[in-house]
């Protein structure tokens, strides 16, 4: 019996055994270094949002992010007898909105313009987004009849965590043919020499004008007058020249009235010469369309001929 019991144990065993072995198929285990496989993916991150390499940096253009990134032609619309604000359009095209044109009358007392009647400039289409320019009356008060504007510009010198802004002035003067001229000066190039310019009366057909409006000359160092410099908002423009070379009268922009009835929506169109924006900088585009906008202004309120200015200096006393 016992013989019997050892036998069938031994041959269970050496079942069981075989089993096994026959059981023994070839198992892979696979480790995942997950870890490893995080670090790749935010090494990639890191390098697909890494900033340029510094030489890159150096390369990009400061205007655009200083004095708004503004195409060569551009237009204004919107219906001028509401007046509480227009739009800054890209081309001729209405639905290209760049900037918004906020409209100030003075009773905000709102800086920089203060007390002055005119216009903020927006680096957006929000009354929320960025300051970018702004220009009015030099004249406080709401019934100024100077004909002579401010403007604003960012400084050409940023403090940081400082709101200052540079301060420019557009005047009115004797221009040719019995007219009246807007001249202004500004720093133009990689060297920001300040130069003077002057919008003058031009009509549709006379050196290559489209419309009825301005042409802006740049004018020969023989017509440069005492420019004033640029300065804080809360100074008053100095007077200085500087010397420059000599060249001729260059025209360098056209404004061209639209302001189609009965809507009145396109107000204008702006268009600087081929190649200008890039050679005299963005510094200089800002300042056109600030003082293009602010000839507008003047324009539909009767203030650009001639009999209105010469007025308006001698109850100024100017």
């Amino acid at each position: 019996m016992d013989m019997r019991r050892r036998t069938l144990y031994n041959a269970r065993k050496i079942n069981a055994h075989e089993s096994l072995i026959c059981d023994q198929r070839p198992r892979f285990i696979f480790f995942f270094d997950y870890t490893d496989m995080g670090t790749q993916d935010e090494r990639s991150i890191q390098e697909s949002e890494a900033p340029p390499a510094y030489d890159e940096t150096l390369s990009c253009p400061t205007t655009s992010s200083r004095y708004g990134s503004l195409p060569s032609t551009m237009s204004v619309h919107g219906q001028w007898t509401k007046w509480k604000s227009m739009n800054l359009c890209g081309g001729s095209n209405a639905k290209d909105r760049l900037c918004l044109i906020e409209m100030q009358t003075g009773y905000s007392g709102k800086a920089p313009l203060g007390m002055r009647t005119g216009f903020l400039l927006r680096n957006g289409m929000s009354t929320k987004d960025p300051l970018l320019a702004a220009a009015g009356d030099e004249s406080r008060g709401l019934h100024a009849f100077n004909p002579d504007g401010i403007v604003f510009l960012p400084p050409l010198d940023p403090e940081p965590k400082s709101d200052r802004m540079d301060t420019e002035l557009l005047r009115a003067e004797p221009g040719t043919n019995n007219d009246i001229a807007f001249h202004f000066s500004i720093e133009v190039g990689d060297k920001e020499q300040r130069e003077e310019f002057a919008w003058r009366k031009v009509k549709k057909g006379e050196d290559q004008a489209k419309r009825n409006g301005f042409k802006l000359i740049r004018l020969s160092s023989s017509q440069q007058s005492s420019q004033p410099s640029c300065s804080s908002s809360d100074q008053a423009p100095s007077s200085s020249s500087s010397p420059l070379a000599e060249k001729h009268d260059e025209t360098v922009a056209f404004l061209g009235w639209v302001m189609a009835w009965p809507s009145l929506t396109h107000a204008f169109t702006l268009e600087v010469v081929d190649g200008q924006s890039s050679a005299l900088g963005g510094r200089w585009t800002l300042m056109v369309i600030v003082t293009a906008i602010r000839l507008y202004t003047l324009h539909v309120k009767g203030k650009t001929s001639k009999f209105v200015v010469d007025m308006g200096k001698k109850t100024s006393g100017k």
